[in-house]
């Protein structure tokens, strides 16, 4: 084949960069030649370097190392002289006559020369005044060592000063004696030479050290003066700052004093401590000398100095977890102070553990294992600190570690979590033997792509179709997994998905279960039903979060926690068993699961009859029912009467009955509850079960038992009417002779027409109305909104004068209760009703206990009511809004009135007579009254009139509750009606 020939002469190319001077016809000059890229890679720098002081060719990236120890010029430079001073010493750089053989002592190539003024006894210890902690602070020289140095400055001279002077400081941070210098005669350490060398060594350190202290002097001193030149606040703090960065730059070149523990021994060795300097700025700041005249600027704030003065660590935060092992209360008592670095998850966490720690009673509930794991977490790194809470509050799942990303903690997470598992906090994918938890882990795509590398029949399924197929495969017995080495299907599913997988990580149950229960303690008053069962602590954290930005403000109230609730440890963990329990149970029946809410029931019923005869119980019975209802016991009796519910649904009625009597003999959990269990066990009976003889005799006793209040007492005297004058009933005639007499008055009922929506919905009744208040529209037409049976009631009685209305039901009681009962609610003096600095009302509110602890208080204050004008009722509205305005208060609403003044006007309407009156019933029994009240409330505020009215749709009738209501609201002299809205339109005839 034949070949291309080039030309001979080649015709030249242009360069990438032409120089503007350059013509086409003048040659091309030597930098044309580096030009171009190649030429850029072809000039690599010169291997050696000539030395600017002997003019040797040395390496070229040793030519440093040459100039300090080969390089003759260097080493016989004689100028090279540093003067100091001082009223103390002149150190000065004097050659040596001798040869030395290590250049690393300071004491070979420095003389000292001490004046008689500074001379020192043998045994005394000369210690500079920045570092005497007993020393005032007037010792501290005034004026600054006089730094001289010769005209004529080499490289080679400055290069080899920081070059002994690194050296020296290698040698002093070490914690062994230094290496003395061998003589060529071959005299040792014992000789007089060596000894001298000893003593200049020391010296030179001693005067080193003051160098530094004087440094430290002069930052603080233009700290002070930075202060005191500038009357702007803000100027202030920028320029302690800028002398914070200069104290940092400077601090780093003194760190070597502080290496070791310690002082200068006679040998020379300095062992300095690590905050001494730091300390020496507390001491500036806390003290004054009297020659000062330059005293703090008020307008600079303590923190930023103290900031600037803090240690290096934290040694009480260190020491925190060793003191809880060793069992020191005092140091638990003692209030760490949060860095303000950490998350607010982290400090809100801490906050908790500590609460708890300083309760001795609180701590007596954990054993040393217990104690064990806090202290393990308080000496973890902060980062794994700072996970470890963000995974405690997940759900207790198996987690993919490269799904596990915290931005604020740091970008790579795993050191954190190998500390994590290191110390038992975390599980690894080693113990994931659970092939369901594997399944789960999985997503979809992966799931499908190992269903078909097992040729699953439908592998393209939805995720839990595929788990599902995967653990009926598992459970299959194959041929070849009968030898003893042979892996079953399961463990071969179970390999391929951690292979799919990766690594996992898991919280452990053992530590989880011991911040649960810190965590339960402290937030014991806080129901537990809202929380889901894995949870975590969530609502505790998150209202303490809440109270730390300010968005949530709790009432002032002393804590008082004077008797003991759980008697051991395993008291405490059978209650929080047993919550747990509630809670999955709630979540169950929730969701309608019936029959896994009826096996739930039925583990718990178990469990409950291994624990009757607990002696634990009669303490128990001696606690008052507000801390009563903290107990195993309490718990399980709502689970108990929550199995009612599951066994009725299930029509099961025989099996509800018997435990509804169960329930009924026993008084001392749950007394609020018995009226409605003797209302459910007559309905049982009488309606499902047919026993009407029973039933009757069982509505006599709930008509006796105290603790039948309000809506359950006349629903079951209703019953009885009713069953009395059933003519199926006429032999049983004679039972009811003893029948008390309930009767309540009937009020007045008024009906309205409206347009029903036809929605085909099971909700509430949806009524269209026409929009008065909005903007007509082109043609001048009214537009027509949606809206309740509620406020088509409060248009309607709007056009019969009422200027004013609020459709609120209890709220709006209930907030005029505590603003007028607002001092009595969180009074002081009462044991054990607060027990936490997060509670919104007391624990025995909604018990009996409420009014007899404070009957004296609200029967006073029942008697200021009934007798107050107007005004008087007024200014105790406006008194309570003013000062506790946005707190938390159980009984208060503060968005239920628009303003202050709108529920001023609704208080002078009312007057005192009936205030007291509504406020006497709910004082009695809160609990049972704040439900069934008017629907709305309607006044005008110039002619004082009021009404409350109860709204009842198409399909709505009165409970007992509401008609009891209206009974007393009638007698205390209120204007109540009955308001019935009748549906038209097209739906109305269907309704009727």
């Amino acid at each position: 084949m034949s070949q291309i020939k080039s030309p001979e002469k080649k015709r030249p190319r242009k360069s990438l960069s032409l120089s503007k001077n350059r013509t086409s016809g003048s040659p091309k000059s030597k930098t044309s030649k580096s030009s171009t890229i190649e030429a850029l890679f072809k000039n690599a720098p010169p291997a050696k370097l000539s030395c600017p002081l002997c003019k040797e060719l040395v390496p070229r990236f040793g030519i440093s190392r040459h100039m300090d120890e080969s390089c003759p010029k260097a080493n016989n430079d004689e100028k090279d002289v540093i003067l100091i001073e001082d009223d103390d010493c002149v150190i000065s750089n004097v050659p040596r006559s001798q040869p030395q053989e290590d250049n690393t002592s300071i004491a070979t190539t420095t003389e000292v020369t001490v004046r008689p003024s500074a001379k020192l006894d043998k045994n005394e210890k000369q210690i500079s005044p920045y570092f005497n902690k007993n020393g005032p602070i007037s010792n501290i020289p005034n004026e600054l060592p006089i730094l001289k140095s010769a005209a004529s400055r080499s490289l080679s001279s400055r290069l080899t000063r920081k070059y002994q002077t690194r050296k020296v400081k290698r040698d002093l941070s070490k914690d062994v004696n230094p290496p003395v210098p061998v003589e060529e005669s071959g005299h040792t350490e014992g000789s007089t030479q060596d000894t001298s060398d000893v003593k200049n060594s020391t010296l030179h350190t001693e005067t080193i050290l003051k160098i530094e202290e004087n440094r430290q002097k002069q930052i603080i001193d233009n700290i002070y003066q930075s202060i005191d030149c500038c009357s702007n606040s803000s100027e202030c703090i920028d320029k302690v700052k800028s002398a914070k960065e200069l104290h940092s730059a400077k601090l780093e070149e003194c760190t070597f004093l502080g290496a070791n523990h310690g002082k200068i021994s006679e040998h020379g060795n300095l062992c300095g401590d690590s905050t001494a300097l730091c300390k020496q700025y507390d001491k500036k700041a806390n003290m004054s000398s009297p020659d000062d005249k330059s005293p703090l600027h008020p307008l600079v704030d303590s923190n930023v100095l103290d900031e600037f003065s803090k240690p290096f660590y934290d040694e009480d935060y260190q020491n925190k977890g060793e003191n809880i092992e060793n069992g020191t209360d005092s140091s638990m008592r003692e209030s760490t102070n949060e860095d303000s670095r950490h998350p607010y998850y982290l400090r809100n966490f801490l906050m908790v553990l500590n609460t708890i720690m300083e309760c001795d009673d609180d701590m007596s509930l954990f054993n040393e294992a217990d104690c064990s794991t806090l202290t393990s977490f308080f000496k973890l790194s902060a980062g794994s600190q700072k996970l470890y809470v963000r995974l405690f509050q997940r759900k207790l799942n198996w987690i993919k570690v490269n799904k596990i990303e915290y931005s604020e903690i740091g970008s790579d997470l795993v050191p954190f979590i190998e500390e994590l598992v290191q110390n038992k906090f975390l599980q690894s994918d080693s113990e994931l033997q659970e092939l369901s938890e594997a399944l789960d882990l999985l997503p979809a795509p992966e799931l499908k792509t190992l269903a078909k590398g097992f040729h699953l029949a439908n592998a393209t399924a939805q995720k839990q179709q595929l788990v599902d197929e995967f653990l009926r495969l598992s459970r299959q017995r194959s041929f070849f997994s009968m030898g003893k080495n042979q892996l079953g299907i399961a463990a071969v599913i179970l390999k391929k998905c951690k292979q799919l997988i990766g690594r996992a990580v898991r919280v452990c149950r053992e530590p989880r279960a011991v911040f649960s229960r810190v965590l339960l303690l402290f937030s014991l008053t806080d129901s537990m039903e809202v929380e889901e069962a894995a949870g975590g602590g969530q609502s505790q954290l998150s209202t303490v979060l809440m109270v730390n930005m300010g968005r949530v403000i709790f009432p002032p109230y002393t804590v008082s926690k004077t008797t003991r609730i759980f008697q051991d440890r395993e008291d405490l963990m059978r209650y929080e068993s047993a919550m747990h329990k509630l809670v999955e149970l709630v979540v169950t029946m929730t969701n309608g699961n019936w029959k896994e809410a009826h096996l739930l029931y039925q583990n718990a019923g178990k469990d409950w009859d291994e624990l009757t005869s607990d002696v634990v119980l009669r303490h128990h019975e001696s606690l008052p029912v507000y801390l009563r209802s903290f107990t195993f016991g309490w718990v399980y009796t709502r689970i108990r009467s929550r199995g009612v519910e599951i066994l009725q649904r299930l029509h099961l009625y025989s099996e509800a009955v018997d435990l509804l009597q169960t329930l009924l003999s026993q008084h001392v959990y749950c007394p609020d509850s018995r009226g409605r269990w003797w209302d459910r066990l007559v309905l049982n009976l009488h309606q499902h079960l047919k026993c009407t003889e029973k039933a009757i005799g069982f509505i006599m006793e709930g008509l006796s038992d105290p603790f039948v209040r309000t809506g359950h007492k006349l629903s079951l005297y209703q019953r009885a009417v009713r069953m009395r004058e059933s003519p199926s009933c006429k032999k049983f005639h004679h039972m009811f002779s003893d029948l008390p007499k309930l009767e309540v008055d009937d009020v007045p009922h008024v009906t309205i027409k409206g347009k029903l929506y036809p929605n085909t919905g099971m909700g509430k009744s949806v009524f269209l109305m026409e929009d008065i208040t909005g903007d007509l529209g082109e043609d001048n037409s009214v537009s027509t909104v949606m809206c309740s049976v509620e406020e088509l009631a409060l248009a309607h009685y709007r056009d019969q004068g009422f200027d004013q209305g609020i459709h609120g039901e209890g709220s709006t009681f209930s907030t005029l209760y505590g603003l007028l009962m607002w001092d009595i609610i969180f009074m002081e003096g009462i044991p054990d009703v607060f027990r936490n600095s997060y509670q919104s009302f007391p624990l025995d509110l909604y018990t009996d206990c409420f009014f007899e602890n404070r009957r004296e208080a609200v029967e006073t204050r029942l008697r200021l009511l009934e007798e107050s004008c107007p005004e008087t009722l007024v200014q105790m509205i406006a008194d309570v809004w003013s000062a506790h305005e946005g707190e938390a208060g159980a009984l208060v609403s503060w968005e239920r009135f628009t303003s202050l003044q709108q529920a001023q006007s609704l208080v002078s309407c009312f007057g005192g007579p009936f205030l007291s009156g509504v406020c006497k019933i709910m004082s009695k029994d809160i609990r049972h009254c704040r439900g069934g009240l008017p629907d709305l409330v309607i006044w005008n505020m110039q002619t004082k009139q009021y009404k409350l009215v109860e709204v009842k749709g198409p399909t709505d009738r009165l409970s007992h509750k509401q008609m009891v209501w209206l009974h007393e609201l009638n007698k205390l002299g209120a204007t109540v009606e009955v308001c019935h809205v009748v549906a038209i339109g097209a739906k109305s005839n269907r309704l009727n």
